[in-house]
């Protein structure tokens, strides 16, 4: 998935971060409180989230092709719901995804991906707060906040870079596979979800020595393993599912 200033997700009303139109801005983050991802059953996850996100979440892969697919975390067996935020909007496990994390910001490419603008989604609850964080100081600087912010993001984007190489090894080495995940609400009607891709243990079995040490020595095979445990975690959501209702 590649961020945009079209909506991502939950992300309404992007606009880019602008020094002399936001010279004043503030911003007040709302404590615990995750209502805005509410209605997201799955996001992105980067390549280094895995070992976290893999202890609670199932991992798959979506894109318009297997040349394309990004790791995504599911957070919820039907359309439009996430079993994880209740109705106070408090996040209900321990790990949280960086791509939550870094709301209400986000980088939208320019220049076919070359360069990035910062953006702020201005339907934030907490933006122009008058208590809120400032972004900017009296000489128009960065505030030590903001700054914080934006190294989070750009952490963020160099993970994402790391992990459009993984997934392009593992479609290079043709191991994805159509799957479906399957589970029942609480009234015993079947769920499904369909349009994602997962690593197929019986193609990765059969890949050439030199292959699986190379997939090794890169690291990638970790999170190969990383990924198909996590599958285990259907199962918690129809546990969660059942208990929410």
């Amino acid at each position: 998935m590649t961020d945009s200033t079209r909506t991502v997700l939950f992300y309404q009303k992007p606009v880019p971060l602008d020094r002399a139109a936001h010279r004043n801005s503030k911003i007040k983050l709302r404590d615990a409180d995750f209502t805005f991802a509410s209605q997201t059953n799955s996001v992105p996850v980067t390549a280094l989230e895995f070992p976290r996100v893999a202890t609670e979440f199932p991992i798959v892969f979506t894109g318009p092709s297997t040349d394309k697919l990004m790791p995504m975390a599911v957070l919820g067996l039907r359309n439009n719901e996430n079993i994880f935020v209740d109705a106070n909007g408090k996040w209900g496990s321990m790990y949280i995804p960086a791509f939550i994390r870094r709301y209400p910001f986000v980088l939208a490419e320019r220049n076919n991906g070359q360069e990035f603008n910062v953006c702020i989604d201005t339907a934030f609850s907490g933006w122009e707060a008058a208590d809120g964080q400032p972004l900017f100081d009296e000489q128009g600087q960065e505030t030590p906040w903001l700054k914080n912010a934006l190294t989070f993001l750009g952490q963020y984007q160099a993970n994402i870079r790391q992990t459009v190489d993984f997934t392009g090894k593992i479609n290079e080495f043709n191991l994805m596979v159509a799957r479906e995940i399957h589970a029942r609400d609480t009234k015993g009607q079947p769920l499904t979800l369909r349009g994602f891709y997962a690593v197929d243990e019986a193609k990765l079995t059969a890949l050439p020595d030199a292959k699986i040490v190379e997939l090794y020595r890169s690291g990638f095979l970790g999170l190969i393993h990383a990924h198909l445990l996590s599958l285990c975690n259907v199962a918690k959501l129809e546990y969660r599912l059942h208990q929410r209702s």
